[in-house]
């Protein structure tokens, strides 16, 4: 094992988050719930909505089996709703194709919907501890201001992988890195002065716009309200667009129509003439 390998593993096996739930359990669906739920959301929002929906869905055969509404109402406070439609839709592919096993090699995981490059070397490294990294964020921006390739060393891909993550959230981030605290500083040209120099400056959002003035935002609340009707009740469109006047000030009953159509387009809602409810 090399100098950089058995200093940022050893770092993780002193400060890595081993114990999050899904690297405690080493299994395939374990580790596309979370890297379907980790998508644009923080750890810490993600461990007690991953722990409460693998209790509800604790397999394939179950998250396959059940409604999307129940999926989505198990998503909430997550947000980015079609992620879990998504991870629905490929958990049947998985059943119907697999017998509910996923499989180890890159090229039958691509084949599998929703499985991108990334997530077939997450499955590859976290769940079968095969030699692949997958390459987020975290990853690339540490190999960057390292300078070279930071491939896993044999038979340590999960932990290498979730090492590089950890390392970048917690220490080699994007702005004032903690370099003196860094296991490979000795190894990276990217000294402290050059990380102040090199800091991004605080970005705004492009358009000035809030949040909550957002599509995103708005279809977000429209499928909070749908999570509330009891499961086979559908809601009209005037009744919608009425019981969110509070919380989307302004939107109109053509606003919330729109919001709807692209919901459905997503296949996240279901409609009925003048009425909708969650897709079943």
């Amino acid at each position: 094992m090399t100098r950089i390998e058995r200093r940022l593993l050893d770092w993780y096996a002193e400060h890595g988050r081993a114990k999050l739930p899904w690297r405690a359990v080493r299994d395939p669906y374990y580790t596309l719930v979370s890297e379907f739920m980790l998508q644009q959301t923080q750890v810490d929002r993600v461990v007690p909505k991953f722990e409460a929906f693998v209790e509800r869905f604790p397999t394939f055969d179950a998250l396959a089996a059940a409604s999307t509404a129940d999926v989505l109402r198990a998503w909430k406070g997550l947000g980015y709703n079609s992620r879990a439609v998504r991870l629905k839709r490929l958990a049947e592919a998985v059943v119907a194709q697999l017998g509910g096993r996923m499989p180890e090699s890159a090229d039958e995981l691509r084949d599998l919907p929703g499985i991108g490059p990334y997530t077939a070397s997450a499955v590859r490294a976290f769940a079968f501890n095969l030699d692949d990294l997958p390459v987020d964020t975290n990853v690339r921006r540490i190999a960057e201001r390292v300078g070279r390739p930071l491939n896993p060393p044999p038979g340590k891909a999960h932990d290498w992988a979730s090492a590089l993550m950890d390392l970048g959230a917690t220490v080699c981030k994007a702005r004032a890195p903690k370099c003196l605290l860094c296991p490979l500083r000795s190894e990276c040209a990217w000294s402290p002065a050059a990380a102040d120099a090199n800091a991004p400056s605080q970005r705004k959002r492009g358009d000035g716009v809030s949040f909550a003035k957002t599509a995103r935002y708005a279809r977000g609340r429209v499928i909070d309200r749908l999570r509330e009707l009891p499961p086979g009740k559908r809601i009209s469109f005037l009744d919608l667009h009425r019981d969110l006047e509070t919380v989307l000030p302004g939107r109109t009953v053509d606003d919330v129509r729109a919001f709807v159509v692209a919901l459905e387009r997503d296949g996240l809602i279901a409609r009925d003439g003048e009425s909708v409810a969650l897709a079943e």
